[in-house]
Order: C-alpha cells, then structure tokens, then sequence
C-alpha cells in the first residue's frame, strides 16, 4: 500500500489500537471496518500536511436523504449535542466523522471517538430516517 512514512506508520498502529479496542474489524483497502449494530464505522488513515497524518473515524448514517434546509438545521442541532464527530451529508448521504492527530493518537482517545462515532450512528438512524426518508447505510452497504 502506497504512503508516506508517517502514514505507514499511522495504519500498523490503528490495526494495533483496533486489536485492543473492538472484537471485530477488517481492512478494506487503505482503511478498517468496524462493524457496529445498524453500521458500520469507516476509519481511514490518511496523509494530511507537511509530514503530518489524519485519522478519519467516518459513519454513515443514511443514504438517499431528502436535502433540505431542514436538515442542515438538524444536523446543526446535532452538532451542538456531541463533543466526539460532526454531522453532515454529502450527495445525499448522512454522516458523522471525527478527526484525530495521526502523530498523537493514543488508545484511550480513540476508543473514546470510535464509540462515540459508533453510538450516535447507529442511535440517530431511525429518528433521521422518520424525518428525511432515505435508507439505512447498513441496508445499502
């Protein structure tokens, strides 16, 4: 798998943090799928800037979504409601990520996002989907 250093560096130790953290994961490509009742958390290493990495901690919540101002501001209420992950949808598509430090990141830290991203995913997929129609992603996936 192609990367810099850094980022080789950041994936050998999300599969180590991954191995402490949850019974079950698999590599899919240049990222981990950790299944989770109604989801599944996407959580992706990446290069970032000047030497530095990333690490994505990504789920999505629904597919199909109607886009409207209504749902901007829910996601925006939403937003107010969690200290781990942001609520957005792209091309009709909700999802809740969180950013960690690639170079930082110790166990604790990232078992506490991956719970949290892993929570609010698969609590908040029936009340959007009773607001703003669309699928379940794991009904998509």
């Amino acid at each position: 798998m192609d990367g810099s250093r850094e980022l080789i560096t950041l994936r050998e130790k999300t599969e180590r943090m991954l191995g402490q953290a949850v019974r079950e994961f698999e590599s899919v490509g240049d990222r981990f799928e950790v299944p989770y009742q109604s989801t599944r958390v996407l959580v992706h290493p990446i290069d970032w800037t000047k030497g530095r990495t990333l690490l994505r901690i990504i789920a999505p919540i629904l597919v199909d979504v109607e886009v409207g101002p209504e749902l901007y501001e829910q996601l925006s209420r939403l937003n107010n409601t969690t200290i781990f992950g942001k609520f957005y949808v792209r091309e009709r598509t909700i999802f809740i990520e969180h950013n960690l430090l690639g170079e930082s990141v110790d166990v604790n830290e990232f078992r506490a996002a991956l719970a949290s991203v892993a929570h609010h995913a698969d609590h908040l997929d029936d009340r959007l989907l009773a607001e703003f129609g669309g699928r379940k992603w794991s009904a998509h996936a």
